[in-house]
C-alpha cells in the first residue's frame, strides 16, 4: 500500500466544508487519502441565511444540517471522518494538532477557522453587546426582541418602554445594514400586529464611523442603503463612533446617549486565538499571509482559507476580503490543491472576480451592485431573492441536506406573506 497521507482540516464553515467535499470526491481514486475534519459542533450552517433566522422567516434546523451527513460516500470508510472537538493549539514543528480530545497527526494541514468579533478592546462592549456570527447568535437575537416586547407590554414607565423597544445595530457593513432593515421589518411589520399597542415606541438604529454606510463598495450604492434605510424610518448615525456601553444604553463619542436594552455588535471582525497564535507571517489585520496557491509561505503543506487568510488580488486590487462569497470558493481551491500536490502535479493559483452583492433593505426591495452596475427597489430585491432561492438548493451539492432546504425554502415562502415564527426559541 501507498504510504498515507493525512489530510486535517480545521473548521466547519463554508470554506472548511468546501475543501472537505473536495477531498471527498476525489477519495476514490486516493485511497492514501486520510481526511479528518474538526470542529467544536458537529453541524453546519448557511451563514447567510441567519438573517431569517431572526426574524422567524427560517427554523433554525432548516438551514443547518449534521457534519456526518457528509461523510456518507461508500468505499471511503474510515477515511474520512470528522472529530467533534475544541481545538487548543497547533505545533507546526511536530506537525500536530492539539485538541481537547488527544492530538492529530497531519500531512497537510487545512486551517479554516474563520474570525471572531472584533471588540477593539472596549471590555463593555464585549460584556454587553450581543454578537451576531452564528446560529446561536440568530436565535438570540430573535429571543431578545420577543423578550423586550413581553416585558414592554407589561411596563407602566414609558421611558422604560421606549428603553425596551430601542434596537440599535453598530456597524455598517453589509452584515449591519441587512440586520438593521430585517429587524424594521420584523418589528413594524410582523410584531406590529400581536402587539399594536407598542409599535409606536420601536425604534431601530443603525451607527456607523465612517461618512457612508457599506464602505469599500460604490458611493452610488452605500447611497441608494442610507435612502432605503431611512425611507423605511431606520435611524442611520452616520460618523458615529460608540465610547460607552451598559444595560440600559450606548454612549457616542460626541455625548449622545441612546437609551437601550439591545446593542448588537457587528462593526468588525479579527482572527480566532488559535490563528492568532501561530508563528506565521500576518498582515496588519491579523489574517495569515498566504501565496496564490493559499499555501503558507515557507510552510509547504500548510494551507489557511476563508477568513483567515490574506491574500492579495491580481493587478492591485487589495486583499481578498474576508467575506463568505470568497471562502466558498477558496475551499474547493484549495482542496484541488490538496489532490495535485498527493498527485504530484502542478497546483492552481487562486482568482477570483468578484460578481457583486445585494444587500436586503426591505421586503421587496434591495440594494444591488452587479457586474458593475448599481441599482435598487423592486428589480433589486427580485434578483436577491432569485439568488437566495438558488442558494438555498445547490449551496454544498444538490442532494446534502436536501429536506432542509426544500423545508427552508418554503418557510420562505410563507414568510413573505408575513407568517413568520414569533415565538421564542428554545
Amino acid at each position: 500500500m501507498s504510504e498515507k497521507k493525512r489530510v486535517v482540516i480545521l473548521g466547519a464553515g463554508s470554506a472548511g466544508i468546501g475543501a472537505l467535499l473536495e477531498l471527498k470526491r476525489a477519495s476514490g481514486s486516493l485511497p492514501e487519502m486520510e481526511v479528518t475534519l474538526v470542529d467544536q459542533h458537529n453541524y453546519h450552517f448557511v451563514l447567510p441565511l441567519i438573517y431569517q433566522v431572526v426574524t422567524g422567516s427560517v427554523a433554525p434546523g432548516h438551514i443547518s444540517f449534521p457534519i456526518r451527513i457528509l461523510l456518507r460516500q461508500n468505499g471511503t470508510a474510515g477515511r474520512i471522518k470528522f472529530r467533534q472537538s475544541q481545538i487548543q493549539g497547533i505545533d507546526v514543528e511536530r506537525s500536530i494538532v492539539a485538541t481537547d480530545s488527544g492530538e492529530i497527526a497531519w500531512d497537510y494541514l487545512v486551517v479554516a477557522l474563520g474570525s471572531t468579533v472584533n471588540f477593539f478592546g472596549m471590555d463593555e462592549v464585549e460584556k454587553n453587546a450581543l454578537r451576531f456570527r452564528s446560529l446561536k447568535d440568530a436565535i438570540n437575537i430573535h429571543n431578545r426582541i420577543l423578550d423586550d416586547y413581553e416585558a414592554a407590554l407589561q411596563e407602566k414607565d414609558e421611558q422604560r418602554r421606549h428603553e425596551l423597544l430601542t434596537f440599535v445595530v453598530v456597524g455598517g457593513g453589509p452584515t449591519g445594514v441587512e440586520l438593521a432593515a430585517s429587524i424594521q421589518d420584523f418589528t413594524l411589520e410582523v410584531l406590529a400586529r400581536d402587539y399594536p399597542s407598542l409599535t409606536p415606541y420601536v425604534r431601530v438604529v443603525l451607527v456607523e464611523a465612517q461618512d457612508t454606510l457599506l464602505p469599500g463598495m460604490k458611493a452610488k450604492t452605500g447611497e441608494m442603503a442610507i435612502a432605503g434605510l431611512r425611507s423605511r424610518k431606520v435611524e442611520v448615525l452616520l460618523k458615529t463612533r460608540i465610547n460607552k456601553l451598559w444595560p440600559g444604553g450606548v454612549q457616542t463619542a460626541d455625548g449622545q446617549v441612546i437609551p437601550t436594552r439591545t446593542v448588537i455588535w457587528v462593526a468588525g471582525v479579527k482572527a480566532a486565538a488559535v490563528t492568532e497564535s501561530l508563528p506565521f507571517d500576518k498582515a496588519k489585520d491579523g489574517r495569515i499571509l498566504v501565496n496564490e496557491y493559499l499555501e503558507v509561505r515557507k510552510s509547504p503543506g500548510v494551507y489557511v482559507i476563508g477568513d483567515c487568510a490574506y491574500l492579495q488580488q491580481p493587478h492591485g486590487l487589495g486583499a481578498y476580503p474576508a467575506t463568505h462569497q470568497v471562502a466558498v470558493r477558496q475551499g474547493p481551491a484549495c482542496g484541488k490543491n490538496i489532490i495535485n500536490s498527493i498527485k504530484g502535479k502542478p497546483q492552481r493559483p487562486f482568482r477570483y472576480w468578484f460578481k457583486g452583492q445585494i444587500i436586503y433593505i426591505g421586503r421587496n426591495t434591495a440594494v444591488a451592485e452587479l457586474l458593475n452596475f448599481v441599482f435598487d427597489g423592486f428589480a433589486g430585491g427580485l434578483v436577491r431573492r432569485m439568488l437566495y432561492f438558488e442558494q438555498m438548493i445547490v449551496y454544498l451539492g444538490l442532494l446534502t441536506g436536501f429536506k432542509s432546504k426544500i423545508s427552508a425554502s418554503i418557510d420562505w415562502f410563507f414568510a413573505y406573506f408575513y407568517n413568520r415564527n414569533t415565538a421564542r426559541i428554545e
